[in-house]
């Protein structure tokens, strides 16, 4: 254990006497700055050329720009997050929307064959049609286009769920065939 904090100690005293890394001067990274904007990536010519004028070395140069590369790069991860992040909200926003128009369907068709006692059968004289309000929206298939008109000779007969279905929908398409 002693060994260990010797070695500790040892490692702290070692860190005292590295130099301190200087920081750029203000004048120097603007100048870095408008060399990157114009160009990222750096030629050997440039690379000369901006170490001496700035003072560095040319590996100096160098890193700086490799670590603004990277500086970009890494925003540019940051802003797709984000907007990935926002897209995800929205999505889940309609997700739900349409979780709750499901479950208001599905209430809504439970109520429907609440009302239809299963098994019955009905008469020949008990016809679903559908028809259109007038002659320029008879070729419109649209539901707000249709009426369903339920005819009954008499019967105090129930009709059938595929017959109900087509009225509701306004398909003029039956989904089953008809008893």
């Amino acid at each position: 254990m002693n060994s260990h904090l010797h070695h500790q100690s040892q490692s702290h005293g070692n860190h005292a006497l590295k130099p301190r890394k200087k920081r750029l001067a203000r004048d120097q990274l603007r100048l870095l700055e408008t060399s990157f904007n114009a160009n990222q990536t750096l030629k050997a010519e440039l690379k000369i050329e901006l170490a001496s004028q700035l003072g560095l070395t040319s590996r100096q140069v160098e890193i700086w720009y490799q670590n603004r590369r990277a500086r970009n790069k890494n925003n540019a991860m940051e802003h797709d997050y984000k907007n990935v992040q926002l897209e995800l909200g929205n999505v889940m926003t309609e997700n739900t929307r349409l979780e709750k128009q499901v479950s208001q369907l599905k209430y809504e068709l439970n109520k429907v064959q609440q009302m239809i006692p299963f098994g019955s059968t009905t008469s020949a004289s008990a016809v679903a049609s559908v028809s259109g309000y007038s002659d320029e929206q008879a070729n419109s298939t649209s539901p707000g286009n249709m009426i369903c008109n339920w005819r009954d000779a008499g019967n105090d007969e129930i009709f059938p769920v595929e017959e109900l279905y087509t009225c509701l929908t306004g398909s003029g398409t039956q989904l089953w065939p008809l008893s």
